[in-house]
């Protein structure tokens, strides 16, 4: 048994002539829970069609469970519990018919935590699918995710349209089944905030390929924001190594930098005569720097 519950490598996805998948490499450990980011249109939900074997790579490989993404066994199905965007179809059907219906496809069904969850979330079992809000069509997307208490879940924007509570709620339960059933998650969203609370790992998906791929402190030691301010006029473009973006008003400057030792800001500050300071940054501001 492979220790990666779902794998990537050299993964090329095109539609005509744009090259959305650029050669995606990315592993996700047993028991563990990665966040993915990247901006809209990046391919994150292509990716992820990817892995469930909804879409053909051009190139490269993508697995599940060891298996083939494009010809995945029956048994790795049932061990997949996935939340699109958006939930569609079955317009016509009641709350918990579409789950009984979506229960009969799998060999093991916990109707018990079915019915808690419906509860727990308010969410009317007699209600039809066509009157619900959007944030209750959420949650009962994800409740179909659960109910089969699979080994590995993959969410797309799962929580979009939920309200903080239930949020807090949702995020509790994947903790709760990461910390205590040694569940895998690749968690896809824009909610920083979500991911810097559950997330292992931050994967950043740019321009194709995962550029970034480590545990949230090591990419706050990776990429920070230096304050710098002289008694003399700065140069309009400054020589700092993995400079991401930078800001020059006269004697002082805001630059951000990628993987800069300690010791080159020393030098920095002996070379322009400056006092310079390193402000750390959350991951909403990361992720906004690297994308700018």
């Amino acid at each position: 048994m492979s220790e990666y519950a779902l794998s990537l490598a050299g993964v090329h996805k095109r539609f005509k002539s744009n090259h959305v998948l650029r050669g995606i490499d990315l592993s996700l450990p047993v028991g563990t829970i990665v966040g993915l980011m990247g901006k809209n249109g990046a391919g994150k939900s292509t990716m992820i069609k990817c892995l469930l074997g909804l879409l053909k790579t051009d190139a490269g490989t993508a697995t599940v469970f060891d298996d083939n993404s494009w010809d995945l066994t029956a048994k790795s199905k049932q061990r997949i519990g996935y939340v699109p965007q958006t939930i569609t179809g079955f317009a016509w059907m009641k709350v918990e018919t579409l789950l009984s219906y979506t229960g009969a496809f799998y060999d093991v069904w916990n109707k018990e935590k079915v019915k808690s969850l419906l509860l727990e979330w308010d969410l009317n079992p007699q209600a039809r699918i066509s009157h619900l809000s959007e944030g209750e069509k959420q949650k009962l997307s994800i409740i179909q995710a659960l109910g089969h208490e699979p080994d590995l879940f993959i969410f797309d924007e799962p929580v979009a349209a939920l309200d903080p509570s239930a949020r807090r709620k949702f995020l509790k339960e994947l903790i709760d089944l990461n910390m205590n059933e040694n569940r895998s998650m690749l968690f896809s969203t824009h909610i920083a905030s979500d991911l810097e609370r559950i997330a292992a790992d931050i994967a950043i998906l740019k321009d194709g390929v995962i550029a970034y791929m480590c545990d949230l402190s090591t990419l706050q030691e990776r990429i920070r924001r230096l304050h710098i301010r002289s008694n003399k006029d700065l140069p309009e473009s400054l020589p700092i190594p993995g400079a991401i973006h930078s800001t020059v008003n006269r004697n002082s400057a805001t630059v951000t930098v990628d993987g800069l030792p300690d010791d080159y800001v020393a030098k920095l500050r002996s070379d322009l005569s400056a006092d310079i300071s390193i402000e750390q940054l959350n991951l909403e501001e990361i992720f906004l720097e690297v994308n700018r």
